[in-house]
């Protein structure tokens, strides 16, 4: 293995370990993702982020997990994959075992309690970013189906009951069905 794949290979490993460590959700693990391997270390693009992001989403599992596997993949194949995986699964599974050590000390804790409701303020400011992000990247498309997309699944979440698989479902064949139906038109895909 050479010098260039073992230093992304620790790149990918080292970052995802102090991401979950720092992000105390998978949303949040995701907007910064994108200061690191997209703005710091150029290791992606957000477009490729975008959709390993959105590939995560539609994949059973915690998505730091999935959405760090695919990235790994992106950018070291296989063995960046497991880097990748390995290092986000390490923090939480620590965090457990420690839980489930000093269980009853952390439920009593006034101070534990306090810090928990901190770190939740800091979770919806991350996934606020984060949701800010994904617009901004339909915005730049200027791509009216992705919005219409954007507002039907909006609409499906907030107002119905049926499962959100069912919606991914439906998302993904209008996007492939638009997709032919441009392509057969004689166009370029967007």
């Amino acid at each position: 293995m050479d010098e260039k794949k073992k230093n992304r290979l620790w790149l990918l490993f080292i970052n995802t370990l102090i991401m979950s460590s720092t992000a105390n959700s998978g949303y949040a693990m995701i907007s910064v993702m994108e200061k690191v391997f997209v703005k710091k270390l150029g290791l992606l693009t957000e477009e490729e982020l975008s959709d390993c992001t959105a590939m995560a989403q539609s994949s059973p599992g915690p998505i730091a997990i999935n959405s760090s596997c695919l990235v790994g993949y992106r950018v070291a194949g296989l063995p960046g994959a497991l880097a990748a995986m390995t290092g986000c699964a390490i923090p939480p599974i620590a965090f457990m075992v420690l839980v489930t050590v000093f269980y009853s000390y952390i439920v009593s804790n006034r101070y534990v309690e306090v810090f928990m409701r901190g770190m939740q303020a800091g979770a919806v400011a991350l996934v606020l970013n984060f949701a800010i992000g994904l617009f901004t990247g339909i915005k730049k498309k200027k791509d009216v189906f992705l919005w219409m997309l954007a507002v039907i699944a909006f609409l499906y979440i907030e107002f119905t009951d049926f499962p959100v698989y069912l919606l991914a479902l439906f998302c993904m064949t209008a996007a492939v069905v638009k997709t032919f139906l441009f392509k057969g038109k004689g166009g370029t895909e967007q």
